[in-house]
């Protein structure tokens, strides 16, 4: 072959190569335009968060009950959602002091003890009343709270109301929830235990969760953008191995504990600790460790604790589980509701302690 044939081939393949880079440029570049618009369009479909129809944020807590918020149809037709002027799940406000002949439960706790799913008179904490009329019960139940946020909750505004009991009731993910400063990209509080004192290392809370509540939503269409997988494929993040907040969890969970403890005794008020259950305790272990641990730990510092999850076990037959519980989401039903206000009542008669309250 001549110079000059070697030539013309060696710059004929330097034009098909160029030629080629150009096209996969244009091509990847036209693909990666698309799924950008692909990704805002479908953000601008998302609903919004139903939650949003009735929690605001909080610097404090990262989001609380908007006050007097009155929604008929929140969870379906005539399942109504309200709160009261002081921002709580209750269709009555509340005085300071307890009113004549009547005993007060503060019902401290998550969405379970919320009631996500049924109206205001279907949730536990309110059927407390159904069962003893002497009852007048508050919720302080709050969706997506850990141990944490119920406790700060209850301490900010908990405290100015006067009580003879305080129930705090978890369920084992609100464990986990405390070593988060975010739930599903809503900025909360961080506790750490720092000689011997509860300490906040989140506040105020960030707000962006509700400024940008679209973005925030659809993040799971922008981790689904190809360059931001090449990103993380190339540039890994490295796993978490000396995670302090999870480290002092149970530390922790036990310093809130005994100040919640010592809070009521100075209100002349008793504090009952109440583990609920959720589908999977029926059938597994998972809750296992926190079960045995606050067995434990809190008989040794003299605060009655109750385990719904053995009581759940023992008295529902399998095959009547599943009404119990919504489909979804999992929390409780009507029916569920109903069973762990009558199950939780009668443990709480069995303790003489808090027998001579209820019956006073």
């Amino acid at each position: 072959m001549s110079n000059n044939s070697l030539r013309n081939t060696k710059k004929n393949i330097k034009i098909v190569s160029i030629n080629l880079i150009l096209i996969v440029a244009i091509l990847s570049f036209v693909e990666g335009l698309s799924s950008i618009l692909l990704m805002f369009y479908r953000i601008s479909k998302i609903q919004r968060n139903p939650a949003h129809l009735y929690a605001q944020y909080d610097e404090f807590l990262g989001w609380v009950n908007i006050p007097d918020v009155n929604i008929p149809n929140m969870y379906g037709e005539g399942i109504y959602f309200r709160t009261n002027s002081q921002s709580l799940r209750n269709n009555q406000d509340f005085t300071i002091n307890i009113p004549p002949n009547k005993v007060r439960i503060i019902c401290s706790g998550d969405s379970f003890t919320m009631g996500l799913g049924v109206s205001n008179d279907q949730t536990w904490c309110q059927l407390l009343t159904s069962i003893n009329q002497r009852l007048e019960t508050i919720n302080m139940g709050q969706g997506g709270y850990g141990v944490d946020q119920v406790y700060l909750w209850y301490k900010r505004d908990g405290t100015k109301f006067e009580h003879n009991i305080q129930i705090f009731a978890f369920i084992t993910d609100d464990f986990v929830r405390m070593q988060s400063a975010n739930f599903f990209g809503y900025g909360k509080p961080l506790l750490s235990l720092e000689n011997g004192d509860l300490v906040n290392h989140n506040f105020p809370v960030p707000r962006g969760g509700f400024l940008f509540q679209k973005i925030r939503e659809g993040s799971r269409y922008i981790q689904e953008l190809r360059f931001l997988g090449l990103w993380q494929i190339l540039f890994p993040r490295k796993l978490e191995t000396d995670n302090q907040y999870v480290a002092q969890t149970p530390a922790i969970a036990m310093k809130i504990f005994e100040e919640l403890a010592e809070i009521n005794r100075e209100k002349n008020s008793k504090l009952v600790v109440v583990y609920l259950p959720i589908r999977s305790d029926y059938y597994g272990k998972e809750s296992d460790f926190w079960r045995q641990y606050l067995q434990v730990e809190l008989e040794k510092r003299n605060i009655i604790y109750i385990d719904l999850i053995a009581e759940f076990r023992n008295i529902m037959p399998q095959e009547k589980v599943e009404t119990v519980f919504l489909g979804g989401d999992g929390h409780y039903s009507v029916f569920g509701n109903e069973f762990f206000a009558n199950v939780l009542y009668e443990k709480l008669l069995s303790l003489p302690e808090v027998r001579v309250i209820l019956q006073q």
